[in-house]
């Protein structure tokens, strides 16, 4: 286990990459972060089918049930390389584990074509349930997921992007974590506009 400024700590262990054991748990919210288990897959279903929570990501909004299922049962497990990592949300305010959203980095693989495999970026996201939302959990969520790719999985940069009618991650990201996003016309296959690239420089800065 390791602390990074009091901010959270982390237990990782990776040796069984059927059944991963990561969790994050920040030490100034009741907020854990863990890579899902078998018996968290409803909840992670549950979150996915809910349309105020997909409604500004179009990589999941259109999913199926059954796809839905497919995605978050591939979750339960991670693979070496790591092409992703999400976790499940938990409040754990009432001192038990309530979960209440997803975030994680969906897309994890090369800086850019033809660049040396070893040089990784990660693309992150937070969605939290309705109820869950105005607490600070998306806020405090991903910040840890950011500075676990950053640190703890050696990424030379974690990218955010999103929809411009994205109030929410819009805030998120330009109030709260006060950075400026690049902002790209065409927007990329998912719509998105906006992108936030965080690297250790400007993470730091943050920190």
């Amino acid at each position: 286990m390791s602390s990074h400024e009091a901010f959270y700590t982390h237990s990782t262990d990776l040796r069984d990459l059927s059944h991963p054991i990561v969790v994050l748990r920040s030490t100034s919210e009741p907020l854990t972060l863990r890579v899902p288990q078998v018996g968290d897959l409803q909840a992670l279903i549950d979150v996915l089918a809910n349309p105020e929570n997909t409604k500004n990501d179009l990589s999941v909004a259109s999913l199926s049930a059954e796809e839905r299922e497919v995605v978050c049962r591939r979750w339960l497990t991670l693979d070496d390389p790591r092409t992703y990592m999400n976790f499940i949300v938990l409040d754990t305010e009432r001192g038990r584990e309530e979960p209440v959203g997803i975030a994680g980095l969906g897309w994890i693989g090369p800086a850019g074509t033809g660049s040396d495999e070893s040089v990784r970026v990660g693309a992150a996201g937070v969605m939290m349930n309705p109820e869950a939302r105005r607490k600070g959990y998306g806020t405090e969520g991903l910040k840890m997921i950011i500075d676990y790719g950053l640190r703890e999985l050696g990424l030379v940069e974690v990218r955010v992007g999103t929809h411009s009618s994205n109030i929410a991650m819009r805030r998120l990201m330009e109030v709260k974590l006060q950075m400026e996003p690049e902002v790209e016309e065409k927007g990329d296959r998912f719509g998105n506009d906006l992108l936030w690239r965080i690297n250790q420089e400007n993470w730091s800065s943050l920190r």
